[in-house]
């Protein structure tokens, strides 16, 4: 029991701040605390843990533990505990209980910034969806990891569709974060030009402005060989109206 409690101890120190350590129950075999903690950027997500260690299976076996926040469902909660469970086995026969937290700290900054990326990420009903066409890359690399780090920034999804000589930019997001895209890409250097000078996007073309439930959830670049390639992919990505009035009217223009 001896080596339990300074394990305990060790945690309690570690862990001193306001509310973050709780000791429940103390016994001659066993003993029951929690540890809450939460990200500094987001100190809304709490996640408590109740650890109860025994004599008659600690360290041996995985300590019982329960998961509980209010952020997350009862699932996510339920999702998470196996998921220290499987790092736990692995530590069996030495101490396990700061190794859990720490784990469930790295794992928590992840949940952390997938809320804050679904916060930022618009509704279906202030979703805007934009279609550009760009006239050329030259030097499409730069290009490319210009455009994808402007959305980034941004919280823009969508995609950027190379298909035969054409090239689509179908944006998804804020209006406003999107409008600011669009001055990016007509104000600041993104491509090289004839003589490989740095040179700006005069050439963009707004072809479609219009309200979309969002159902993209990424950006990705997508490089098609034929039309029906494109067609496909704007298919699955339930874009099927756009392709019909925007972007065919375009690649089947004779």
């Amino acid at each position: 029991m001896d080596d339990i409690l300074e394990e305990m101890q060790v945690i309690e120190a570690i862990y001193c701040g306001e509310k973050e350590f709780n000791l429940v129950s103390q016994g001659k075999l066993s003993v029951a605390f929690s540890v809450t903690i939460s990200p500094t950027h987001h100190p809304d997500l709490r996640i408590s843990v109740m650890f109860t260690l025994s004599v008659e299976s600690y360290p041996e076996d995985v300590p019982p533990f329960s998961v509980q926040c209010t952020s997350l469902s009862r699932q996510e909660c339920e999702d998470l505990k196996n998921s220290l469970k499987e790092e736990a086995e692995l530590l069996r026969g030495s101490p396990m209980v700061l190794n859990i937290l720490t784990t469930l700290q790295d794992k928590q900054l992840k949940v952390a910034q997938t809320i804050i990326a679904d916060s930022a990420r618009p509704s279906i009903n202030d979703a805007k969806v934009y279609v550009l066409q760009l006239d050329h890359m030259r030097n499409k690399t730069r290009y490319v990891k210009t455009i994808q780090r402007w959305c980034k920034e941004l919280s823009i999804v969508g995609g950027l569709v190379f298909c035969l000589r054409w090239i689509f930019l179908i944006l998804q997001g804020h209006e406003e974060s999107i409008k600011t895209y669009i001055q990016r890409n007509k104000t600041q250097v993104v491509d090289v030009d004839s003589s490989g000078r740095p040179c700006k996007e005069r050439l963009l073309s707004v072809l479609h402005i219009g309200d979309h439930p969002v159902m993209l959830t990424e950006f990705n670049t997508c490089d098609f060989k034929n039309i029906t390639d494109l067609k496909e992919w704007m298919m699955d990505a339930k874009l099927e109206n756009i392709y019909e009035s925007v972007i065919a009217p375009v690649v089947l223009k004779k």
